[in-house]
Parts: structure tokens; C-alpha cells; sequence
């Protein structure tokens, strides 16, 4: 009998139990200003460096970590993009008789990660940027764990 007793109540407290994963989730604005990107020669591509302690090394190794670039943000017509990103792109310029020209190009937006840091990345498909910078960005941070 009291082995009985003794199972049941193994069963009903481990039936009262919640076993189910607790997920978190977490959204950084990550804000790229003009200015504030940089050129690497050696790559040639434009980068942002940011620092983001959040980004910790369990969520590297078990988390999901997505980034979207935000448009329109704070209107009624906001919406994201999940990165990569490439977008195709004119302009006119002149030629070096001062004649129009309509240059295509295409923009690609990517990046990395790792525990404690973001790096997003834009290439322009020839890499020629004369005086290209990139215009103001913002990049939404997704963690999941």
C-alpha cells in the first residue's frame, strides 16, 4: 500500500512539472549614421563595428541570432528585410566629357557575428565607390535562447 501511495505521488508531482523549454527572445536597434561608416582598403567594402555585451556565449552556441534592416522606421509603412540584403541601384554621373551616364550597380548588406559583437558589412557589386558612403541604416537584433 505504501509503495502505491509512494508511486502515485511520484506521478503526480512530476505531472505537475512544466518540462517545456523556456525561450527568450530579445531585439536590439542597432543605428548606422553616415559618418559612422568605415572603409576597409583591404576588403574594400564599408563596415560597423558595434558592441553588444547581450550577445553572450551561451546565446552563441545555443541561440538563434538574426539581424533585419528596418525601412520607413516610425511610420505606418515601416518594414524589415532579413540580411543578406542586395539591392540594385542608379545613378547618373558624368562622363569625363560631361556627358550623363546611368551607372547600375548593386548594394549587398550583410554581417557577422560573435559573443559580444555585431559587424555589418556593404559591398558594391564592381567595388567602385568614388565618393560613395552609404547612406543611414537601421539594423534590428534578434535573439532568441
Amino acid at each position: 500500500m505504501i509503495l502505491c501511495l509512494l508511486a502515485f505521488m511520484g506521478v503526480v508531482l512530476t505531472g505537475c512539472q512544466n518540462n517545456e523549454p523556456q525561450l527568450r527572445k530579445m531585439t536590439i536597434d542597432l543605428e548606422v549614421r553616415q559618418k559612422n561608416w568605415t572603409f576597409d582598403k583591404e576588403a574594400n567594402m564599408f563596415f560597423c563595428h558595434f558592441d553588444v555585451p547581450e550577445l553572450t556565449n551561451t546565446i552563441y552556441n545555443y541561440g538563434e541570432v538574426s539581424l533585419n534592416r528596418e525601412y520607413n522606421t516610425g511610420s505606418k509603412n515601416a518594414y524589415q528585410v532579413a540580411l543578406p540584403e542586395t539591392t540594385y541601384r542608379s545613378e547618373q554621373l558624368t562622363d569625363s566629357v560631361g556627358n550623363p551616364v546611368d551607372y547600375y550597380y548593386q548594394q549587398h548588406v550583410d554581417y557577422i557575428y560573435g559573443i559580444g559583437f555585431v559587424e555589418v558589412d556593404l559591398t558594391i557589386s564592381d567595388f567602385f565607390y568614388g565618393d560613395y558612403q552609404p547612406e543611414d541604416m537601421l539594423f534590428r537584433l534578434q535573439m532568441t535562447y
